[in-house]
């Protein structure tokens, strides 16, 4: 039964506020639900088509070639271009007020990694070029892509945004010389007439721009379109379950469902889709086909709905501001969700209710009925003196008075917009009933008012508040960018006692520890003191938008590396860094990935160590941006698996002063220093890429298996310390910074993972091998 439609009255909702009391809103329309359109579709008798053995084998040599091509690393080196532009159109949009010149920016950025990706790949082309491919066994062939891999050096965060997806392309470029090998070894002339190495790969090359179109487009928040049709029918040609489909799937376009893949993710496997494509093209003409489609799909025009929620978030805090005292706000509130919900097209459940009006006007009803005692020009003085008095000048920012209006605005819009985001994502069966969303809506406006509006005009009772103390208020950033907010930041920063235990308790973004994260930054008195900033993500908001705090006084190489020294602020951490788990958010987890998604909600914190442990860490070089990769080459004979462990120049030096002392090598030692590298996410990462690739049924046989192998990983590494110390030395030794210990398991099947695993061969590399 539909009981928002037949439900006669709406009863009193509680406010969160101090001393008002909510007010009963009018008798909802009743109105029937609107009948979908139905379609009969007939199943054909037929299938496809007609196959034969070699079709079949061509088939299946290509869907290996696509899994091989999976990998998560270049995800997240996509990610980080996509942050790193993102942080460049921001600071763009605030210095020219037509945005011509940050777009024209921005094409310069892509055009310089592209010619990067030229010379790579015409490198490779001249290397490979004299070799007979097909008579080279394949552990050479290996070695000497491998032998291409770049270093990660010590340079601007910039620089390492362009080497770790460069080496992700090398990784794809191996990956297609390999396919091409194996399907001239097989002879399968029914995959298609395969164009000449050289040809293919400068093709791959030509995949780069239209690529990066995209990551421009994403970090304008422009939705990419969706997959064209080349790699929806490559993706269903090849069988891939959720291939094509989920990239047409708008509910799983910008990353921001917990379940659905994010839009880094979509982007390299379309990426991926074309590269097979390459390969099934018969001839120079049809290759060029694919290019030509990939570069009409990033330069197609695309919606601007994060800049419309922009002006429609300023527009309604002014309205709710200058309304007379009392109004009833449901009009303004009705204008802005449409706006709200075109911003998240990814909140699959809030699509459904698109075209049922009757509950988005009933979302607007109740949230106005909670709001309508903090409309008009006196409240909006309540509601702005604390902010700007408590808050913002804690940070360093000044308000002008005739500008505290505005912030009161923002508060309250803010307040609607979380409230109604959350609402709109419930699942129909909630929508549906009355009393159900009456009380989901209650609890988010508690909740989102909260987050928005000082303490003082809330219930001192109020559960939802994140804190006991009044210490601080979450206000839309950054403030020299307005209307164009991307994130919150609490109005508060914590100064912390950082003690090891606590920071060894930590996870870190890198895969490490908080311990890991800020020795190799130069701490190294315990406890330290350090200064926690927290932050919360709007939509349209990157990781890369965190570098533009106007209230942080940060040196350039500090700010262009804020991506990488902020982590989750989950309830377990801020428990233990700040005895506030309120002010945490649980997020769902990401199959032990390092790299934390920036969805609308999710909160982060940065530590800045103050005193003599920052003086240490001016000029030092990051560690590495992953600590470990895994990777299954599913298209290899026999499959294998590849675990790279990335030990930064501090752990590496550690590592050799232990292997060196004049009393004898300390062994033990230097294989606690190499486990702790990978003891808080191998096991994870493991059981995320059994479990994707397929090779064990759920999480609970990949879980087994990857704690097998993960022993596995530990006994390489005990016969490597005690059988190449003088090569892990040498590698120390070396200028290149860090080190990278990589474990290759041959033969890692289904059947295989069921028993013990197969000892690993184990090399040592110096530098930080992008690439895994």
């Amino acid at each position: 039964m539909d009981v928002l439609a037949t439900s006669p009255t709406a009863p009193e909702l509680q406010s969160p506020f101090a001393g008002f009391a909510g007010l009963a809103a009018d008798p909802v329309d009743a109105g029937e639900r609107p009948q979908p359109a139905t379609g009969v579709v007939l199943d054909s008798p037929f299938g496809s088509g007609l196959h034969t053995e070699e079709a079949d084998a061509g088939e299946d040599v290509l869907t290996e070639l696509l899994g091989e091509l999976a990998d998560d690393e270049f995800e997240d080196a996509v990610a980080q271009l996509v942050d790193d532009a993102a942080a460049a159109h921001l600071q763009g949009e605030t210095a020219w007020s037509a945005g011509e010149g940050s777009q024209a920016g921005l094409r310069s950025w892509a055009e310089s990694l592209a010619e990067q990706s030229d010379r790579l790949l015409d490198g490779i082309t001249a290397r490979l070029e004299h070799e007979d491919l097909t008579a080279m066994p394949a552990r050479d062939l290996d070695a000497l892509l491998e032998s291409l891999a770049p270093a990660l050096e010590p340079v601007g965060a910039r620089e390492v945004v362009f080497e770790q997806f460069l080496g992700g392309l090398l990784k794809k470029a191996g990956s297609l010389v390999k396919g091409v090998v194996k399907i001239a070894k097989k002879g399968i002339s029914a995959v298609s007439k395969i164009l000449p190495i050289g040809i293919l790969l400068k093709k791959l090359g030509g995949l780069v721009r239209p690529l990066l179109g995209r990551v421009i487009k994403l970090a304008m928040n422009r939705l990419p379109a969706a997959v064209r049709p080349i790699a929806q029918q490559i993706a269903k040609k090849l069988g891939v379950v959720g291939g094509a489909g989920a990239a047409n799937d708008p509910a799983s376009a910008t990353g921001t469902s917990a379940a659905g893949p994010s839009a880094a993710s979509q982007l390299a496997g379309e990426f991926d889709r074309n590269v097979v494509g390459l390969l099934l093209a018969p001839d120079e003409i049809a290759a060029d086909g694919v290019l030509a489609e990939a570069a009409a799909d990033a330069e197609a025009d695309t919606p601007d709905p994060i800049g419309e929620l922009d002006a429609a978030r300023r527009e309604l805090g002014r309205r709710l501001t200058e309304l007379p005292a009392g109004s009833y706000p449901k009009p303004e509130i009705q204008q802005f969700l449409p706006v709200v919900m075109a911003a998240l097209p990814l909140i699959k459940l809030g699509l459904k209710i698109i075209g049922r009006q009757r509950v988005v006007d009933f979302i607007a009803e109740r949230i106005a009925d909670l709001l309508r005692t903090m409309v008009g020009p006196g409240p909006a003085k309540q509601i702005a003196r604390p902010i700007v008095d408590v808050g913002m000048k804690l940070m360093g920012l000044e308000v002008p008075p005739e500008a505290e209006t505005d912030v009161a605005g923002e508060a309250l819009a803010a307040t609607v917009e979380t409230t109604a985001r959350r609402a709109l994502a419930l699942p129909a069966a909630v929508q549906d009933d009355r009393l159900l969303l009456d009380a989901a809506v209650q609890q988010f406006f508690a909740e989102a008012a909260a987050v928005h509006l000082p303490g003082r005009l809330l219930r001192a009772d109020l559960p939802e508040r994140e804190s006991e103390h009044e210490s601080g208020v979450w206000v839309l950033m950054p403030r020299a960018a307005a209307p164009r907010y991307r994130f919150l930041k609490y109005t508060r920063p914590f100064e912390i006692q950082v003690s090891r235990q606590v920071a060894r308790a930590v996870p870190w973004s890198d895969g490490g520890t908080l311990e890991s994260h800020l020795l190799d930054r130069g701490v190294r008195h315990w406890p330290t003191t350090a200064e926690a900033h927290l932050y919360e993500m709007l939509p349209g908001g990157h990781l890369g938008h965190l570098r533009h705090d106007d209230t942080l006084r940060a040196g350039a190489g500090e700010a262009e590396g804020i991506a990488d020294e902020v982590a989750p602020l989950t309830p377990e951490v801020a428990g233990l860094l700040l005895g506030e788990p309120g002010l945490g958010r649980s997020v769902p987890g990401r199959g032990g990935a390092a790299r934390p998604g920036a969805a609308p909600g999710r909160r982060f914190v940065r530590l800045r160590p103050k005193g003599r442990a920052a003086g240490r860490m001016a000029g030092r070089a990051a560690g590495p941006r992953a600590r470990v990769g895994v990777h299954i080459d599913s298209a290899a004979t026999p499959p294998r698996l590849r675990v790279a462990l990335r030990l930064s120049e501090r752990q590496a030096q550690e590592m050799l002063d232990l292997l060196t002392r004049a009393e004898g090598p300390d062994l033990p030692g230097a294989l606690r220093k190499v486990q702790q590298v990978h003891q808080s996410s191998l096991v994870s990462r493991l059981t995320d890429q059994l479990v994707k690739r397929s090779l064990l049924p759920d999480a609970t046989a990949a879980k087994a298996a990857a704690e097998q192998l993960a022993t596995a990983v530990d006994t390489g590494l005990s016969a490597m310390l005690q059988g190449q110390t003088a090569q892990l030395t040498e590698a120390v030794r070396d200028p290149a910074q860090g080190l990278t210990i990589k474990l290759v398991f041959e033969g890692v099947t289904r059947e295989s993972l069921q028993g013990t695993p197969p000892e690993p061969t184990v090399t040592v590399t110096p530098g930080w091998r992008s690439g895994g």
